[in-house]
């Protein structure tokens, strides 16, 4: 079952400061239905810190839906949703049609990032039979995978694999892992 949150007004869909309210619309075999209202309290916030916990509010309010449609968000709202993993859409009005294309966009956004995951898993370092060496043939990695970069390769595995070494088979050294002191390079041929 998918759902779409929308701030509107009396008028309809509208800007987030505008909004004197959240509608989430649930998607049925009868079409798009609207499920649940929350009121929204439009008074100026005291601090940016105020406005982030009011927010933050409406987001506990919001139950299995990720995508928000909305004429404009900016600064704090925008911000806070966005790293609640919404998937944000300023559109000028409501129609199923556009909702309908709205959920097909998300599905493929999705579908993409799953296919990067996967791809991300089989560029990471592996380990060896010998305790604490991993390795990586970036060679073959960027001939599969032209779109990954080496960064996108590594840095995962940098950040949360303790080794002791790392077989890197490169044409050259990321100049990246070059300037970053936390590491000894050896060059072999």
């Amino acid at each position: 079952m998918c759902k779409i949150t929308a701030f509107l007004s009396a008028k309809g869909l509208s800007s987030f400061i505008e909004a004197d309210r959240l509608a989430i619309f649930c998607k049925s075999e009868m079409g798009w239905l609207r499920e649940k209202e929350i009121e929204i309290v439009q008074k100026p916030p005291a601090s940016i810190r105020e406005q982030r916990q009011r927010v933050e509010q409406l987001l506990s309010q919001i139950v299995d839906s990720r995508i928000l449609v909305c004429q404009e968000i900016s600064g704090i709202p925008y911000v806070v949703f966005d790293q609640a993993h919404f998937h944000i859409f300023q559109i000028n009005q409501l129609s199923a049609e556009l909702l309908d294309a709205i959920v097909h966009k998300v599905q493929s956004i999705e579908n993409q990032q799953k296919i990067t995951r996967k791809k991300l898993e089989y560029a990471s370092p592996v380990k060896t039979k010998q305790k604490g060496i991993y390795q990586l043939d970036l060679i073959k990695v960027q001939q599969d995978y032209p779109e990954i970069t080496s960064k996108q390769a590594l840095m995962g595995f940098l950040a949360k694999t303790s080794f002791a070494e790392l077989h890197l088979h490169c044409r050259h050294t990321p100049p990246w892992i070059e300037r970053d002191r936390r590491f000894t390079i050896e060059k072999r041929s």
